[in-house]
């Protein structure tokens, strides 16, 4: 069953070298032949494909004085934003006004707020009702 091999030969009847570089040329060539006929296919798939689509919508370029910029905007002086900001809580703190109309409430000027508690006192509220403890021995 063991047969000896000379170190320097080699099969020579397994494969032949003009059969198998004509098949290597064959394959060539079809893949040659198969890209000379899909990608002119392709382009013209890819034209009919650009015709039937729609245009694409146009977007109208806003005027860009007009547009004010969008929220957060970069501070560029603090002071000044910090500035701008107090004056804005001072007017606030400083007017009347409705803080939800639909339920009734209403601010006013804080030093009239405080003048109003000054001469009345704060409300007495009732004290809320003691509630059970809650079941599973919460401690």
């Amino acid at each position: 069953m063991s047969e000896h091999h000379d170190p320097g030969s080699y099969e020579k009847r397994d494969a032949l070298f003009g059969p198998t570089l004509r098949a290597g040329l064959y394959i060539l060539a079809a893949m040659f032949l198969t890209a000379l006929l899909v990608v002119p296919m392709y382009r013209m798939l890819a034209r009919s494909a650009a015709k039937s689509q729609e245009r694409p919508a146009t977007v109208l370029k806003a005027d860009a004085a007009a547009a004010e910029p969008s929220f957060p905007r970069l501070v560029v002086s603090e002071p000044k934003a910090l500035a701008a900001f107090r004056a804005q809580e001072d007017a606030l703190l400083g007017s009347y006004g409705w803080v939800e109309k639909d339920r009734g409430i209403a601010r006013m000027p804080i030093d009239e707020a405080m003048r109003i508690v000054a001469e009345r006192g704060l409300p007495k509220f009732p004290a809320p009702e003691p509630t059970a403890a809650p079941a599973g021995g919460a401690r």
